[in-house]
């Protein structure tokens, strides 16, 4: 028992030392650019702190990227480099809700933020976890959505509710990192 808790903390002592060196050595990111780097960065840690139920731990990890952004090449550079748990990363983009197949991951980008009604509804008993680039989207249905702080660094918001509707369970370090929204 005490060698689980051992376990367990040092798990989410790595989890927060890794995000503190991710603030700390990534270059602050202002509000008028943005560090896709930085991004994809986020999006690979969500993968590795949130899980999925167990039919879902199968094959290749498939994020779905929907509309046009500079994340699309650092995801497939990260996806190259990279596995989730032992399973390869295939990043697909595409430009509607209705071309969305089975998947791990959706990506909203900015100029596609207004379809996350619509995507909620298709993907409503799915266990897939959505992130939104556009600043207040997870107060909208998104699991995770970026955020700018008032020192603008980036940062994002956790939908607890949404991740639990999608059947995810979120690492309690993760929750600890980011700030907790509701709809």
């Amino acid at each position: 028992m005490i060698a689980k808790i051992r376990n367990i903390l040092k798990s989410m002592k790595a989890i927060m030392v890794f995000f503190l060196l991710l603030f700390i050595l990534t270059p602050k990111v202002k509000a008028q650019e943005t560090d896709y780097k930085a991004y994809s960065l986020y999006v690979y840690n969500f993968m590795k702190y949130v899980d999925w139920p167990e039919n879902k731990n199968e094959g290749d990890f498939t994020i779905v990227i929907i509309g046009k952004s500079k994340i699309e090449k650092e995801l497939k550079t990260l996806a190259a480099q990279k596995k989730i748990r032992g399973r390869n990363i295939i990043v697909k983009s595409i430009n509607s809700v209705d071309e969305i197949n089975d998947c791990h991951l959706i990506y909203i980008t900015k100029e596609k933020s207004s379809v996350i009604k619509d995507l909620n509804v298709k993907i409503k008993d799915k266990s897939i976890l959505i992130v939104g680039e556009k600043e207040g989207l997870a107060r909208k249905g998104a699991a995770l959505s970026f955020a700018t702080l008032d020192n603008d660094e980036l940062s994002f918001d956790i939908n607890k509710r949404s991740i639990e509707e999608h059947k995810l369970k979120i690492s309690s370090a993760l929750i600890k990192l980011g700030e907790l929204v509701v709809e």
